[in-house]
């Protein structure tokens, strides 16, 4: 399986050589710097606990916010507190608990690493310079979000909240190696694919679908035998066997003659009662 994959990635090597180019954004920033801003922000208020604030009356204060993306910032701190049940308030005095954030620091920066030869300018009067040359590149995109959130009693000024900063990145790396293509990979590609299914066309992806295309989907383990009792839903199972009982005689004892008193042929008992009477011989 390995070395039908290594042949693959060697037959398809030719068709994705070249380098990739972003494209620019019709926008004043691209799409993926604002993922990259946004999805280092959901990490960053991910790790503050905001538990003490269940079923509060919440007054955010955002007066110590100054960064990029700050309203998306404040919604989505508006959406932590509202799952918590808490009420949001306008007014300062209508608060049982008053909730400041401010930002550390918010936005992007980048880094690009080649190996191989720069380019090399020819000496003058020439304008020409001969191209770099690059073996191995990688461009990484970094996202950076550093939060703090404090909380307290609005009348007492005790402190509810105090769990420090919160500081989280995301990225996005892009590497190639001369002859394979561009493959993109980091947290904010996870990112998109886990949400609308999106995948990056490269040498890789296309390695693999080739591969499951000719040898096919691994086939799953075989499941344990068990024990299978099929039951007929529309015939009652059969009644369990009577006992054995033990051969019994059923022939009919006759009933035993009734026993009469002898009688003593000298004495006779007259009917009216008066006394016996012996005979004379």
């Amino acid at each position: 399986m390995l070395y039908l994959r290594n042949l693959t990635l060697l037959i398809l090597a030719p068709l994705f050589a070249g380098c990739v180019t972003q494209k620019e954004s019709h926008t004043s920033r691209t799409g993926v710097e604002q993922l990259l801003v946004s999805s280092a922000i959901d990490q960053s208020l991910a790790k503050i606990d905001l538990s003490p604030l269940q079923s509060r009356k919440v007054f955010l204060e955002t007066k110590y916010l100054d960064c990029v993306d700050k309203n998306y910032i404040i919604v989505s701190m508006h959406r932590s507190l509202l799952g918590l049940n808490c009420k949001m308030v306008d007014k300062v005095d209508e608060s049982d608990v008053t909730v400041e954030i401010g930002s550390g620091g918010v936005g992007t920066d980048s880094q690009e690493m080649f190996v191989g030869i720069p380019e090399i300018p020819l000496p003058p009067p020439s304008p020409i310079a001969i191209p770099k040359l690059a073996f191995y590149t990688r461009n990484k995109l970094n996202g950076t979000a550093k939060l703090l959130v404090v909380a307290y009693e609005t009348k007492s000024k005790a402190a509810v909240i105090n769990s420090g900063t919160a500081l989280a990145r995301s990225d996005q790396k892009t590497w190639s190696l001369i002859g394979t293509g561009t493959v993109i990979t980091g947290s904010v590609p996870d990112e998109i694919a886990a949400a609308t299914g999106e995948t990056e066309l490269n040498i890789t992806t296309v390695a693999e679908m080739s591969t499951r295309a000719i040898v096919g989907a691994p086939a799953k383990p075989p499941a344990p035998q068990q024990e299978v009792r099929q039951v007929n839903h529309m015939t009652p199972p059969p009644p369990p066997p009577a006992p054995i009982l033990p051969l019994v005689d059923t022939t009919p004892v006759p009933a035993p003659e009734p026993v009469l008193p002898a009688i003593d042929p000298t004495k006779t008992e007259p009917a009216n009662g008066w006394s016996t009477i012996e005979k004379v011989k």
